[in-house]
């Protein structure tokens, strides 16, 4: 049997009007993401982040905007790095369980004391962990390979090298010495590394700031009670947390029913304090979705369809020499893609990719499906098999955020690729 799709005269004139005049009634600017990442460093390769000094206790997932040079030697005396006993060499020379070698102790450091004692052949001297040995000390040996009888005998039961268990002055840095370059991004550690140094400010690169801006009709805010027809803002929440994340600063959240000139004038205020403008929802081609216009207005649209999934109706714009982005309103799609343009902006900020996300191999458990020339983003779920990482794709319903909740991350199918076959080892970056 035939089946007849019924036809009108004005849906004619509909697509003979689209062939003609070239309307804007499909996404008519898409883009791969290796094309998103190219207009992103053509077109913004302008913008720089100023410089501010902080206090090194507010450094951590900060990026060093100067050297770092070393102005003293870590540690700045010789000292042990076990409890035990100072000795030189040819005292403990040959030294075991059945020859120990006997040595007179002739005093203990004190931590935090300065010590002037000076060791001579057949003497020792107690050291705790991280005091300073004393001058003329060859290495430190541990105390458990020891034995003292009485006050001042020890009998030493183990060789060492030379200098064995200690650190001498500037074995960790030394003066002048660059401890960390421009660019650097603060761990918990390096924040120990620059209290070593002496170091109580720095000076950082200032975080970007963003405005995000939430769209439609049906929004409400979070801890509103949502009538029928009303949907609770779910995407403002969950795309500051990833900009803050990412580094960046979101600086203000405001909402804009579906109106062009109430976005407008959102976008307008934003753009006066922010470095980056994002809208959540409108980004597609339905009549109320406003954001290409809006762009449009105010400055260049740079692509509006980013061949990816999930996340296609995506928007890039340029206005006041500034990045606007469009985002879809779908909360997986917007989280997802948002990761992805904003961690490649913070990677021009600052000149190199400061927030790699962990990665993991494992073996696929299941097929996954994909439509070539867009590059797909699956979800997955990950556990610790037998022999292996086992990699199992997460599946739900558009729309639904818990998917990403109980994701543990995702794996990429590329353009190229129909999808990831069962049995597969695939990359998972994790969330």
């Amino acid at each position: 049997m035939k089946m007849f799709q019924r036809f009108y005269p004005e849906q004619a004139c509909v697509c003979q009007n689209k062939q003609i005049t070239g309307e804007k009634m499909e996404l008519l600017k898409v883009k791969t993401i290796d094309e998103m990442k190219k207009i992103i460093n053509e077109k913004f390769s302008h913008l720089t982040l100023k410089i501010e000094k902080i206090a090194i206790n507010d450094g951590l997932g900060r990026v060093l905007a100067n050297d770092i040079i070393a102005t003293m030697n870590v540690p700045h005396f010789n000292r042990s790095v076990v409890d035990g006993y100072a000795v030189k060499l040819t005292d403990v020379q040959g030294a075991s369980t059945a020859i120990p070698g006997f040595l007179r102790i002739i005093g203990e450091v004190q931590m935090g004391t300065e010590t002037r004692i000076v060791l001579n052949q057949g003497e020792t001297v107690y050291v705790p962990t991280g005091g300073m040995v004393p001058k003329g000390t060859d290495a430190m040996v541990m105390v458990e390979y020891t034995e003292k009888f009485g006050d001042q005998d020890l009998a030493v039961y183990q060789n060492v090298g030379i200098n064995e268990n200690m650190m001498l002055i500037g074995d960790d840095i030394r003066d002048g010495e660059t401890a960390f370059n421009k660019g650097h991004f603060l761990r918990p550690q390096d924040i120990g590394v620059l209290s070593a140094l002496g170091f109580l400010q720095v000076e950082v690169y200032k975080r970007p700031c963003l405005s995000i801006i939430s769209t439609g009709d049906e929004i409400i805010r979070p801890g509103e009670m949502p009538k029928p027809g009303e949907v609770i803002d779910i995407n403002t929440p969950a795309l500051a947390a990833v900009a803050k994340r990412l580094g960046a600063n979101v600086i203000s959240i405001s909402y804009a029913k579906d109106d062009f000139d109430i976005i407008l004038k959102e976008v307008q205020e934003s753009l006066k304090t922010s470095d980056m403008v994002i809208l959540s929802g409108g980004s597609s081609m339905g009549e109320k979705d406003y954001t290409v216009k809006v762009i449009d207005k105010l400055g260049v649209v740079l692509l509006h369809g980013l061949a990816v999934k999930p996340g296609k109706p995506t928007i890039l714009g340029i206005a006041n020499e500034k990045p606007v982005i469009g985002l879809p309103g779908q909360p997986a799609s917007a989280i997802m893609v948002f990761m992805i343009i904003l961690r490649e902006f913070m990677t021009l900020y600052y000149g190199q990719d400061q927030f790699k996300y962990q990665t993991i191999q494992g073996k696929l458990m299941e097929n996954v499906h994909a439509a070539p020339g867009r590059r797909t983003f699956q979800t997955v779920a990950i556990k610790e098999g037998q022999d292996q990482i086992e990699v199992m794709p997460t599946h739900g319903k558009s729309g639904m955020i818990t998917l990403l909740s109980y994701s543990d991350g995702y794996i990429e199918i590329t353009e190229n690729e129909e999808g990831k076959n069962c049995g597969e080892l695939v990359e998972v970056t994790l969330f």
